[in-house]
């Protein structure tokens, strides 16, 4: 009886050790998926900063590209969106801050793909968008990546950044 007694608390130190060994390979695993998405999220973080800084070398409307001031501020600026020579699938031939609304594409980095969406619109003077012409325009960039998801594991999360632009800060 002695010898299965030996065996018995073996087979318990074994399931014991096994169960540690488990919770610890659990922990790990969370930390790693942890520091994946950071690294995933600093990623969205540098794109949105990119586009925010191509965007402010811009013109801030149609009507100030060639650097002449409009008569009437701010009635005289251009609706927004592209403005005719522009072509909405190459940021390239933007030349002013609002040719980026409606602007959808992928940008492709060492990290996969991320899908990018920005939308551009006039602010009135309580930061509420506006349909009125104002010299204030605000960029809602949305950028999401099909690894950064919910807590359920399949909604995909959308990090959305804006940034303000004020006709008088130019």
């Amino acid at each position: 009886m002695n010898d299965y007694s030996d065996v018995l608390q073996v087979i318990g130190a074994m399931l014991l050790v096994s169960l540690l060994v488990q919770s610890a390979n659990r922990s790990n695993l969370a930390n790693t998926q942890l520091l994946i998405s950071n690294e995933y999220e600093v990623g969205v973080t540098a794109i949105a900063q990119d586009i925010m800084e191509e965007s402010r070398v811009l013109a801030f409307d149609e009507e100030t590209v060639s650097g002449f001031v409009p008569v009437n501020i701010p009635s005289d600026f251009s609706n927004i969106g592209l403005d005719g020579s522009e072509n909405g699938n190459n940021k390239n031939t933007f030349d002013d801050f609002d040719d980026y609304d409606g602007y959808t594409g992928t940008v492709t980095t060492d990290l996969g793909s991320f899908d990018v969406e920005i939308s551009v619109y006039y602010l009135d003077d309580s930061y509420n968008s506006t349909n009125s012409k104002t010299t204030l325009k605000e960029m809602s960039i949305t950028i999401s990546n099909q690894y950064l998801t919910e807590n359920d594991g399949t909604t995909l999360k959308r990090y959305t950044f804006t940034t303000i632009r004020s006709y008088y800060a130019e």
